[in-house]
């Protein structure tokens, strides 16, 4: 079987969509197999996986999924466990390199069997792509998504350098506050479940009050970094600073823009030598990881300047 590159664990995420009034659309990336809660709250009866409100008006629900790595999609599988009176009649799936297209149609017009597995190989998967989009008509609801395929290799080159946001490197953290998750949170290499699972500033902070600060025991020259803002949908940081230590004040080293829902990967324009580095979020909000790549080195090959 080949890869599903929509696997939350490996990095998937939701970017967007047209309505989830009865069920989270972030549901649908789930591992676990689907469940009926049983349970009942102010909408309606709990359910476990991605379902929009009745009568649209437009013709169709859709939600955009970044895919965890660009590859070719093969076949979708669209599980509809626990949807047996509300899926959808039938489904499309676009795929596109970018989250507002343009979209390359793969699956057109497929009928959908309630609470079963529905399994629909992919004719002409052409290219890869690094976005899915699910088109349900008219609305519904449905458990589970996956697009099996291959990834792209050429398209999914990891940074240069080794992950310096770890703890075995002598990587530690601390924060100007911690009101919501932990700053430590930041350089854990597991995948985040929740909002929790990060560091978040409080709402209408001052932009130049509150940053997440790691350092490392020797000097560390730094090359890229991964933001990762998942599942932080509705209350990431637009932007983040980073900066690093010019004598006993900071210098602003860039200003970069931050995806909600998904990884941002930054290139810095040249090396970033220090022993500590800063993060802010612009305006406010927060992030998940804060992943830094780039080399080691000792005091005997670099004299950093900073304030010790």
């Amino acid at each position: 079987m080949n890869l599903n590159l929509l696997a939350r664990e490996l990095g998937a995420s939701v970017v967007d969509c047209s309505d989830e009034f009865f069920g989270a659309a972030d549901a649908l990336l789930l591992a676990a197999d689907p469940h009926r809660p049983g349970t009942y709250g102010l909408r309606g009866a709990d359910v476990d996986g991605w379902e929009s409100r009745r009568h649209n008006p437009a013709d169709h629900d859709w939600v955009v999924v970044r895919a965890a790595h660009p590859g070719r999609v093969d076949e979708i599988v669209l599980e509809t466990t626990g949807f047996r009176f509300n899926a959808p009649q039938h489904i499309g799936v676009d795929v596109a390199d970018a989250p507002d297209g343009p979209w390359r149609e793969i699956l057109s017009g497929a009928a959908v069997e309630p609470n079963c597995v529905n399994t629909y190989p992919v004719a002409d998967p052409g290219g890869s792509a690094a976005f899915v989009r699910l088109r349900m008509y008219p609305d519904g609801g449905v458990a589970r998504l996956r697009a099996h395929g291959v990834v792209d290799v050429e398209r999914s080159v990891p940074p240069a350098g080794i992950r310096l946001s770890d703890v075995r490197l002598g990587c530690r953290v601390r924060a100007s506050e911690g009101s919501f998750g932990s700053p430590w949170a930041v350089i854990s290499h597991a995948v985040p479940t929740s909002t929790h699972d990060g560091w978040e500033t409080p709402r209408r902070s001052r932009a130049d009050r509150h940053f997440v600060e790691l350092s490392w025991p020797d000097a560390v020259r730094l090359h890229a970094l991964e933001v990762v803002a998942s599942p932080f949908r509705g209350n990431c940081a637009a932007q983040i600073a980073v900066e690093v230590p010019d004598g006993p004040a900071w210098r602003e080293a860039g200003v970069f823009d931050i995806t909600p829902g998904a990884t941002s990967p930054v290139r810095f324009p040249s090396p970033l030598t220090a022993r500590r580095v800063r993060v802010r979020a612009l305006p406010d909000g927060g992030f998940s990881r804060l992943w830094f790549y780039g080399d080691r080195l000792s005091l005997a090959q670099t004299h950093v300047q900073e304030e010790q």
